[in-house]
């Protein structure tokens, strides 16, 4: 396993402004992640707060304990006791078999930016992940996309509960879960390895209840060495901690909706466009009820604060209370979750993925409501994995490992194609459809006079003819695909590993293919490589 890197285009000018260190988004930000000095300061800021420590602790310790977590994450989390142990933190939701590759790779940063640290500042910091199990939206965590029978296929795990229930509480249906593992390790290769994983994995499945067990399983067990430290943010533990932000999330309400307004604003002025496309009559917070989450919004009547089906209603002094007393009935959405996050931790720095640093950019000031400070933001690490009869195919069509994560592999394919064909036989066959055209529009025409009743059997004359002009076309096509069969499937195999679908591989590909392809150690491995530091793409050769 080697590493390499390559310097890729932001996908968004913000992306590539923020990537490039501009003021004109940089002041949107906290401190820079990547500068000691800076660091050094946050670490004082950090120092000068107080954290329900002990409580954060409790809390952990019954969900590492629940979940069979190592001995190494285990320590790591009780290190948090400590007024001198600071956590790097990111997270994601519960994604089966944890969901596309982003997942691992964004852990993967979180823990290499956590030993950065420790190495360059001399101070105990953890890797910290944060489960989004508050979420309900099922359908995005409910499949994996797999390379099945050459082609990229969508693997859904179809669930009989059809009630609105958020990850953590939503149940896996133990039969259907065991079929469909059995059908995405059917889908790879038949190797060494295969046999152990599929009996770890229904063995992880017949411990876990629910979405987010079966994750946060799977993690511990994937990162093990490492010392992960996993927090469930639907974890009715973790809930007792946040009333009292709760309280003042609901009563500063006013304050953040107008802040988030006017940053939106300068945002816009300053050349970019806004990413949270919420309500502002929102206040933030979800409210639970039997019918699942709702989203609370500020009423049409004075004082009053309802859900957004209008089915519940509080006064403020009410909700405050609840907010006290059943903290549980409370959420955070996607503006809130980052303060409930820097109120519960005491984090050195997070890692987002790019539609999170979009976002955050929306968020300082919001901070500041709360008195608190936004934590220097990260980008995490992108990779690309290059197996060796990957390379060796693109060697194959003169296509380097860099080229290939910058162009479109399709339209390469096409160009690639349409070269071994001596004739341009598409420009012939446009050039004959524009004169089956000419000429048969006169006899459309002298029909229309002559005979009109033949007139709509003329247009279905014309219709035929062009028909077998284009089965013709098809016919050719198909031969000289058939002639190339061999070289076309070794171009759509790069595809589908480099960018399936037309996307990166990251964002479609699932670690399990290359776990049951490379050994169970996989993970581990890639959390060896030395990464670089510059915001540069990561490129593994395996």
């Amino acid at each position: 396993m080697q590493i390499s890197k390559v310097h890729l285009a932001g996908q968004n000018k913000l992306l590539n402004d923020f990537l490039n260190g501009k003021e004109s988004i940089s002041s949107f930000f906290g401190a820079n992640p990547l500068k000691k000095e800076e660091m050094e300061f946050r670490i004082k800021n950090v120092m000068n707060r107080s954290y329900n420590r002990q409580g954060l602790v409790d809390a952990l310790e019954l969900f590492h304990q629940k979940h069979h977590a190592s001995i190494e994450s285990q320590e790591n989390m009780k290190k948090l006791r400590n007024e001198d142990t600071f956590v790097v933190i990111g997270g994601q939701q519960a994604g089966l078999l944890t969901g596309p590759l982003y997942t691992i790779h964004k852990i993967i940063s979180i823990i290499q930016l956590a030993k950065k640290y420790e190495d360059e500042l001399n101070i105990s910091v953890v890797p910290v992940f944060w489960i989004a199990g508050e979420d309900h939206d099922i359908d995005e965590i409910n499949h994996i996309h797999t390379i099945d029978d050459h082609e990229v296929k969508k693997q859904t795990y179809y669930s009989k509960d059809t009630h609105s229930f958020s990850a953590t509480k939503t149940e896996l249906d133990q039969k259907e879960m065991k079929n469909w593992i059995l059908k995405i390790v059917k889908s790879f290769e038949e190797t060494n390895y295969t046999n152990d994983l599929l009996q770890e994995l229904n063995k992880t499945l017949e411990e876990s209840v629910t979405f987010v067990d079966f994750f946060a399983k799977l993690l511990f067990r994937l990162f093990a060495k490492e010392g992960l430290v996993l927090i469930d943010a639907d974890d009715p533990n973790i809930r007792a901690l946040e009333g009292l932000m709760f309280e003042e999330m609901v009563s500063k309400q006013d304050i953040v909706r107008s802040v988030l307004k006017d940053t939106k604003s300068k945002l816009i002025k300053s050349g970019y466009q806004e990413t949270l496309q919420i309500s502002e009559q929102s206040i933030h917070l979800f409210y639970h009820s039997k019918e699942g989450r709702q989203l609370l919004e500020v009423g049409e009547s004075e004082g009053v604060i309802q859900t957004k089906n209008k089915s519940y209603q509080f006064t403020k002094d009410e909700l405050i209370r609840l907010a006290i007393e059943q903290p549980t009935l409370l959420s955070n959405n996607v503006v809130t979750r980052p303060i409930m996050q820097e109120y519960l931790f005491p984090t050195l720095a997070f890692v987002g993925g790019p539609g999170e640093i979009a976002y955050w950019a929306e968020l300082k000031d919001i901070f500041e409501v709360f008195n608190l400070e936004m934590p220097p933001v990260f980008l995490r690490h992108m990779f690309t994995i290059f197996e060796r009869n990957i390379v060796s195919a693109m060697e194959d069509f003169s296509l380097g490992i860099d080229e290939s994560l910058q162009i479109s592999l399709e339209e390469k394919k096409n160009s690639w194609v349409k070269a071994q064909i001596s004739v341009d036989y598409k420009d012939v066959f446009d050039q004959s459809r524009k004169a089956l055209l000419q000429l048969h529009e006169p006899l459309q025409e002298v029909t229309k006079e002559v005979a009109p009743n033949l007139n709509d059997f003329s247009k279905k004359n014309y219709s035929k003819i062009e028909e077998q002009i284009l089965l013709l076309e098809r016919k050719i096509e198909e031969s000289i695909l058939k002639r190339h069969e061999e070289q076309i499937a070794k171009w759509n195999r790069i595809i589908h590993s480099i960018s399936p679908n037309g996307r990166p591989q990251e964002r479609v590909l699932n670690i399990y293919y290359y776990i049951n392809k490379y050994g169970p150690d996989f993970v581990h491995q890639l959390c060896e490589l030395t990464l670089s530091w510059d915001y540069a793409h990561q490129v593994v050769e395996l």
